[in-house]
């Protein structure tokens, strides 16, 4: 069985209406389904801070509980350029002080800014990194999964 992820539909519906708009342009026909559609993917794409599914569980954290957090002057190189978390694994970037620039890439580009106390979610397999934006950033990023959905062989920095 074949689950689509929200990224996954979105994009979908964005190449149909894109299609059809294309369409509708080629021959001055605006059907009021395009106009529809067309707002219908806008409004999903403009959604904000995607969610944690409910029964997700944590496996990890980094650095790991009990070891100093992140810092401004501290976050690994990889969190810095565009990266992504495998297939069924979610994060949650948990700000505990000052302000983090998390920008997501797919299927646009949405950027937050998460002043402590915040919490961002990453969705599995979305691309995204992560800046600095004050001297006082301090944050862990945390590991979850679906139950059941195997071991979780993941190497970390």
């Amino acid at each position: 069985m074949v689950v689509a992820t929200r990224n996954t539909a979105v994009a979908t519906a964005l190449v149909v209406v894109l299609t059809l708009g294309m369409l509708s342009l080629a021959t001055g026909h605006r059907p009021k389904f395009i106009i529809t559609a067309y707002a219908a993917v806008r409004s999903k794409m403009a959604m904000g801070m995607p969610t944690l599914p409910d029964n997700v569980v944590k496996y990890s954290q980094v650095p790991a509980v009990g070891k100093p957090p992140f810092s401004a002057t501290k976050i690994p190189r990889g969190l810095l350029k565009d990266h992504n978390t495998k297939e069924g694994t979610w994060g949650i970037i948990d700000v505990q002080k000052g302000t983090l620039e998390y920008t997501i890439m797919e299927p646009i580009q949405q950027r937050f800014e998460l002043k402590a106390p915040a919490k961002g979610v990453i969705e599995p397999t979305v691309l995204h990194h992560v800046k600095a934006l004050t001297d006082d950033l301090e944050f862990v990023v945390e590991f979850y999964r679906l139950p059941g959905t195997g071991p979780v062989d993941e190497k970390r920095e």
